[in-house]
């Protein structure tokens, strides 16, 4: 019963959160509903249609709209004398009049809303001025937007109620992003170079600039957002590479072991809460972000989705909702339910005991299908063409190809019992996030959405598929998903959880006894049947085979800094992001002995179906700091001031992205359209060639829900990803809370000029380095406060 398994959860929170005294009890904010029902056809059209109603009268309450109308019509029904009714009544029959009062009726609620919503779009939406003052001083338009701000916060909201008001992203002027670009590589030029490219720009405005720009201009007015469309199509979906690695993000979960450490209790928390979170995002229940200022329509990508690989091109399918996951254990693929017959989500205990069946059964798949996965680590046009013989063209495959694809998510089952943060062996982190990252070239199903890993010890990471979005989405849902293993769900077992943190759940489902003894009270998973025959037996050990040296060639290090996080960056009035950014910059001159191009993904979701901006770290401020660092006549005030610049310098262009005011996503588009008319530039041609030999993401914290201050163990340890240049580095960094910093490094072995654990040892240098910048400034402050 769904009601008696709400009220298990409530009253676990209840009883952990106050102890013998409910006077303080405060009920924990979820951030989606913690009921779970799977909808029906008709169910789901009904509230998806209630959804376009509610986000197409926003901020207007459709109770409110329709009381307008009601007394709209009653009033023409009342006073029937006006003079429009009165002259139309003369020649009209009496339905005819009807029609007409209902359509005045009608304009007499919407007008009003219509004029409330273009007000919203075109003033509040619009305005980003706020980013560019200081917040202790506002100019009278700020002010007038914040409390427009708090009269919205009044307002009832679903995730998609803003995005028809967010405003179209703006195209830049062909003049602006040229003189941006060329500012931003001129301190990692040579004089000549700088000519040279100086030289091409100035001839791509002249000529084949003006004309691509207009047919830009074009586009835009006919979409809200003229990038995202070719950058999902031509930076994700256009890649012939395999997914693992060079595209997909890895994650992994807390600093210390969750309290449901035993593997089958962790699965089955994991895909509850996904479940919960998929229903929620399908019925907009789920909690947003940003007060509705931020793009939210990618959410709906992340689950159930899956890329289908393509020929020239691949696609993304989505099948919305789904009724179960695709589990992997040993070899063997498992399709588990995780509905009832009345469409009920099923309770944790129940999947625990599916999930404890699973890894307690003896089935032992054959050599071929335990590698199975393999063909999708292949290039994107082979995988299409075995995608399309072994799977497309046999019944059996086809019925399994089918249930993975549309699986809610893809979760691997691990037997490795040594993943894990251990501040005394970083080498172990190292290891889990390098495993989640690359799985072990059979064990992830590379085309889904969502791939989970949980290990024998109860540790949780996974792989995310980045076609579908960024990490806004990416981060929004592990928030989530760590905050309700860990403070909701985590109340769920308060008593039992001790009983089955040993290898599996005692007594009902051993290890030690045979799985004949197991009582059924549950739904078994159903294990997933493949037809190989000898020619697709060959292409799996042929991918498997091709792709293991892919594996051992990634050098991954990660460095969870402890030593001080970004509150003690803030005291020295620096920007959190910017002094990490100068730190990677001094750590890769010290590793390169020059400057390089350096990514940053800056978010653009201020704008309709936006995604993100590339941020250039590196500037002329940025090599002036790094400069004074290695050089030993300046002095550290001349250093703190010089960082101070660089990072404040930092800000702006992060600020300046965020409002459509970048380089590299309006001169991508230009060179999509080059290619489409098939125009020749030489200077297109140039600036898409440039190796990114610095790719760096920030993971932002976006709710507030976990406390990592308060609870220093439970923030989680961040995410990596694989180096976009083959001969640079990628690298990952999330704050934690005010007291740490995980940063993550990866790196090709077959490089010769780089070493992942190399860079680790130049960053850290380099954090303590410029910590010691300010650090006495802030010792003072603090001892006068």
């Amino acid at each position: 019963n769904v009601t008696t398994h709400i009220t298990h959860i409530m009253t676990g929170i209840e009883e952990n959160m106050t102890g013998s005294s409910k006077e303080s009890w405060q009920p924990l904010k979820t951030p989606f509903p913690i009921e779970g029902k799977y909808p029906t056809l008709l169910e789901r059209r009904w509230y998806r249609l209630e959804n376009t109603i509610y986000n197409s009268l926003y901020p207007v309450h459709p109770l409110c709209f329709a009381s307008v109308v009601v007394a709209a019509l009653a009033y023409h029904y009342q006073f029937h004398s006006n003079v429009v009714s009165y002259a139309s009544s003369q020649y009209q029959s009496g339905l005819v009049d009807a029609a007409q009062a209902a359509m005045i009726a009608f304009a007499t609620g919407y007008i009003p809303v219509f004029l409330i919503r273009c007000f919203l779009k075109h003033f509040y939406f619009s305005y980003k001025g706020f980013l560019f003052e200081d917040g202790r001083n506002p100019s009278i338009t700020t002010r007038l937007w914040a409390i427009c701000r708090r009269l919205i916060s009044y307002t009832s909201s679903r995730l998609r109620s803003s995005d028809s008001l967010l405003p179209n992203l703006p195209l830049p002027s062909l003049q602006d992003t040229i003189s941006r670009y060329l500012e931003t590589v001129e301190p990692i030029l040579s004089k000549e170079e700088f000519d040279e490219v100086s030289g091409l720009a100035r001839g791509f405005l002249q000529k084949e600039g003006k004309k691509l720009q207009f047919l830009a201009w074009l586009y835009s007015c006919v979409t809200s957002n003229y990038v995202t469309n070719f950058w999902e199509k031509y930076a994700y979906l256009y890649s012939r590479e395999c997914v693992l690695i060079n595209s997909s993000v890895a994650h992994c979960d807390l600093f210390t072991e969750c309290i449901a450490a035993n593997q089958a209790v962790r699965a089955a928390h994991v895909v509850y809460i996904e479940t919960l979170s998929m229903l929620a995002i399908d019925r907009q229940t789920f909690r947003r972000i940003g007060d509705g200022l931020l793009c939210a329509c990618h959410y709906r990508k992340m689950y159930a989705t899956t890329r289908i690989p393509g020929v020239r091109v691949d696609r993304l399918m989505s099948y919305g909702v789904s009724r179960h996951m695709v589990a992997y254990h040993k070899g063997n693929f498992y399709k588990v339910e995780m509905f009832d017959d009345s469409n009920r989500i099923r309770s944790i205990p129940e999947l625990v005991k599916t999930f404890a069946d699973i890894l307690t059964r003896d089935e032992v798949a054959e050599h071929a299908e335990a590698h199975v996965a393999a063909l999708t680590t292949d290039r994107r046009d082979r995988w299409c063409a075995n995608r399309d013989r072994f799977f497309l063209s046999s019944e059996t495959n086809k019925k399994t190809l089918e249930t993975i694809e549309s699986a809610i998510a893809f979760i691997v089952l691990d037997d490795s019992a040594d993943y894990e943060y251990n501040a005394e062996k970083p080498e172990r982190l190292d290891h889990f996030l390098k495993s989640m990252l690359t799985g072990d070239g059979k064990n992830r199903w590379a085309d889904k959405s969502l791939n989970y890993c949980v290990s024998a010890n109860g540790r949780c990471g996974g792989t995310t598929e980045h076609s579908i979005g960024d990490g806004v989405e990416f981060d929004h849902m592990l928030e989530n998903f760590v905050y309700m293993d860990t403070r909701v769900l985590r109340n769920y077992y308060p008593a039992v959880v001790e009983e089955v943190r040993s290898p599996l759940l005692k007594e009902e489902l051993s290890v030690s006894e045979n799985v004949s003894k197991v009582e059924y009270g549950f739904k078994r998973a159903e294990r997933l049947k493949f037809d190989i025959n000898n020619e697709m037996e060959a292409e799996i050990e042929r991918c498997y085979n091709a792709y293991k040296p892919k594996i051992d060639d990634l050098d991954l290090a990660t460095t969870i800094f402890r030593t001080f996080g970004k509150g003690l960056i803030k005291k020295g009035k620096l920007s959190p992001d910017g002094f990490v950014q100068m730190a990677i910059q001094l750590a890769n001159f010290k590793d390169q002995k020059k400057f390089v191009l350096t990514y940053e993904s800056a978010s653009a979701r201020f704008y309709a179906n936006s995604r993100t901006e590339t941020l250039r770290t590196a500037s002329k401020e940025s090599c002036a700091f790094v400069k004074s660092m290695l050089d030993p006549n300046s002095n550290n005030e001349e250093r703190y001031r010089l960082l101070q610049i660089a990072c404040k310098n930092h800000v702006n262009r992060n600020r300046e992205c965020m409002v459509g005011k970048g380089v590299d996503r309006h001169l991508f588009v230009l060179y999509v359209l080059s290619k489409a008319i098939s125009v020749k530039s030489a200077f297109l041609n140039y600036f898409i060639a440039q190796p990114w030999l610095l790719s760096t993401s920030q993971a932002p914290t976006l709710t507030d829900q976990m406390e990592e201050d308060a609870n220093a163990d439970d923030s989680w340890l961040g995410a990596a990803f694989g180096p976009v240049a083959k001969n640079g580095y990628g690298i990952c960094y999330r704050f934690a809370g005010n007291h740490s910093i995980c940063i993550h490094i990866s790196s090709l072995k077959s490089a010769e000029n780089t070493d992942s654990h190399r860079f680790r040892k130049h960053l850290v240098e380099s954090f303590v380095e410029m910590a010691s910048l300010f650090e006495g400034l802030t010792e003072s402050a603090d001892s006068r406060s």
